[in-house]
């Protein structure tokens, strides 16, 4: 067999999804969330924990791959918005890669409070349904328990400002930021 044939099958192997209890259950949870948002507008949030190597960051892929992103002429539609979360993930940090993700071109641009507008209107126009934290264990990697409250305070404003179901997934460490912010 040439080598490349080995490396397209190796590839095809390594893009096939596994359905375990756990990874299926978490699919479930995840899609009944969305349709509960579809039919009610009522968004459920989830936090999705596992230890490194669990598929948390393949069933972010699997979703975005089921609800891909829609080029139109006259906006982008992004149903499922996957964002992975900065490693020692700052306000400015997150709201920069969630913009990244939305399509923004000045992502870098502006101040906490100009992204966060800037994110909340992009979520409707490209009217996104759900979105995904991918490492959100990042949110607790910097600092101290004030930062953590003030990044925890941010992201529950902007959770509440998109009105979206937000699921956070992460190592099991990304509770703990729950435990000091009881408003997530």
């Amino acid at each position: 067999m040439a080598a490349t044939d080995a490396l397209d099958q190796l590839k095809q192997f390594e893009e096939q999804y596994i359905p375990f209890p756990t990874f299926v259950a978490a699919k479930d949870a995840i899609e009944s969330s969305l349709n509960l948002f579809r039919e009610t507008g009522l968004a459920k949030h989830m936090l999705v924990l596992g230890e490194a190597g669990t598929g948390k960051s393949s069933l972010c892929r699997w979703l975005a791959e089921r609800h891909p992103k829609r080029v139109l002429p006259e906006r982008n539609i992004v149903e499922a918005l996957f964002v992975a979360t900065p490693p020692a993930a700052t306000v400015i940090g997150i709201a920069d890669a969630i913009l990244t993700a939305l399509g923004d071109p000045w992502h870098e641009r502006g101040t906490v409070t100009a992204k966060t507008a800037r994110i909340v209107t992009l979520c409707r126009e490209c009217r996104v349904e759900i979105m995904l934290l991918d490492e959100a264990q990042h949110l607790h990697d910097r600092g101290d328990t004030r930062t953590h409250y003030m990044v925890g305070d941010w992201l529950k404003h902007l959770i509440d400002a998109i009105g979206i179901p937000t699921i956070m997934l992460g190592l099991p460490r990304l509770e703990r930021l729950l435990e000091i912010n009881d408003q997530l």
